[in-house]
Formats: structure tokens, sequence, C-alpha cells
């Protein structure tokens, strides 16, 4: 490991907010300032347009996405090298183009990648509720190896990410747990529900950060999923899409059971059974770690 970069990787809506207000809360020893989840530097996440333009001085609106896709390894490198030690950087890009060729992230900065992983039929609901969507073109675009987020492309420099490239859920599962360039650690959202301080404390141990148990339970108890949704009705989230009510919805696991069409959850199931049964989302039972 050459890096000090931990990728906190996943598909969108399985956790990473979560995640990420955990260590924040451990990380300051106290309550959870949103904003500062938003924050590049702190916790911020690879696609940033500012990190890409401030790390290597380029104006993307004057590249094509190709170009920016290619360079933006270099700004992982830059953010890498202002650090002398682990710390989290968030991503919702699929490691490898479909066609191949280099990963999206630079691999000599990396230390290790924590894989946030949550059932299919649950991210479909939430990711719907996220883009403002029809949940049945949601789980079209789950299928689909080519789906991106920001597909205006790097010409609109008003856009605060560059393109993010998300493939399928499939694709997006395997690019990252079964690559060899770096260590990965898969972590399911359903047992951070279970058992989150377990959970946690192994997680961010793996990262490289000295956690213990005692310090993880003050911070899951400020992290909490109520404490989140509270501070976010006082003071807004600036990760919360414009037009929608709330990001944190519901933040429990199954609920697909109740909301999703039955045919809608059989079509997941048909469509991504090789990655969920090796992570035990299938109704049978399946392994819980890989």
């Amino acid at each position: 490991m050459s890096g000090n970069t931990v990728w906190l990787a996943s598909y969108p809506k399985s956790g990473n907010t979560w995640f990420r207000a955990a260590y924040a809360a451990w990380h300051n020893r106290g309550p959870v300032d949103l904003e500062y989840l938003s924050v590049d530097g702190a916790e911020g996440i690879a696609s940033s347009r500012e990190r890409f333009e401030q790390a290597l001085g380029l104006v993307t609106s004057e590249l094509t996405s190709s170009e920016v896709q290619r360079l933006r390894p270099l700004a992982d490198d830059f953010a890498d090298s202002l650090h002398d030690g682990p710390h989290l950087t968030k991503i919702h890009d699929v490691l490898f183009e479909p066609s191949g060729g280099a990963p999206i992230v630079s691999v000599a900065a990396t230390r290790v990648a924590i894989y946030i992983v949550r059932d299919p039929r649950d991210v479909a609901l939430s990711f719907a509720h996220h883009l403002g969507m029809d949940v049945s073109l949601v789980v079209g675009h789950m299928t689909n190896t080519g789906f991106s987020l920001g597909n205006a492309g790097a010409s609109t420099g008003d856009l605060l990410q560059l393109r993010q490239h998300l493939g399928s859920w499939s694709t997006h599962v395997t690019s990252w747990l079964d690559n060899t360039l770096f260590p990965v650690l898969p972590v399911r959202f359903e047992d951070c529900l279970r058992d989150p301080v377990a959970t946690f404390v192994d997680a961010f141990r793996f990262a490289g950060f000295d956690v213990d148990a005692e310090s993880m339970a003050e911070a899951v108890g400020h992290s909490s999923f109520e404490r989140l949704a509270e501070s976010e009705q006082a003071h807004g989230f600036t990760e919360r899409p414009n037009g929608s009510v709330r990001f944190f919805r519901e933040g429990k696991a199954g609920s697909w059971r109740d909301e999703l069409d039955p045919d809608l959850a059989e079509r997941i199931c048909r469509d991504h059974g090789a990655a969920m049964g090796r992570l035990g989302y299938l109704d049978a039972p399946g392994p819980k770690t890989l």
C-alpha cells in the first residue's frame, strides 16, 4: 500500500452517507455537521469538479468527458499528497469502464477501499426517491452498463460534479470486489443496521484508523438515522437533490417487501441474481461475507 486514500465506494443510496457521518462523529467526538460531509478536503467526493480543477489547474469546460476521465487519477494523486495518514474519499463510480482500460482512481494513491453494498431492491426504491423518478425507470437504469450521472459532460462547467459512470448494479459490485489492484472490504448496509458498532469498528480499522468500540458507540449515537434526519430538517443538506422533500428517507432494510412491485422485485433478482447470491441477498440462504 503506497497511498493514503481510503475509497468509500458504493452504488448510490447504499449507505455511504451514514458511513461518512459515523466517521465524522468519531473524528470530531461529537454531533455531526451535515455540511462538513459536503466539504472537499474533509469527506469530499472523487467526482468533484472543484477538486479536479484545483488539483490540476485545468478548466473542465475546455476538456472532453473522455479527457477528464483519463486525468481524474492525477487529481487523486494531488489530493493524496496533502495527507500523511489514511483519509476517506467518497466515490460512486464503477471502478472500470465496461470497455476495460485503466481504473477511474489512482492506484498509487490508494491505501484500501471500503465497499458498501445494499440489497438492490431497497436501492431501487431509495434511488427512485432521490432522483424523483419512477422506480421502474430506475430498475432499468440499474441493468444498463452505460448508465451515468452528470451526462451533460465536462463542457457544462456550472455542474458541481463531473460525470459519474455507475454502470449496472452488478457491474459496479464486481468491478470493485473482484479487482486485484488493492485490498477491498465489502460491508453490507444490513449488517451496519444489525450491529453498527462492530461493523464500523472493523471497517475503519481495516482502513488504518485507530478506532475503539467505546468511541465508536458514541459516534453511532451521534450519527443515528434519527439524528441525521432531524439535522437535515433543521438545517438542510446540500446533497439533497432539488425537488426532493428529504435526503434521509427511512434508513431501513427490507422496505422493498412492502413498497416494491413484485414484478420489479422479480426482475431485479433475475437481472442481478449472481451478485445478489454471493452477497446473501436472495431469499434462499446465502453467505453474508465474501
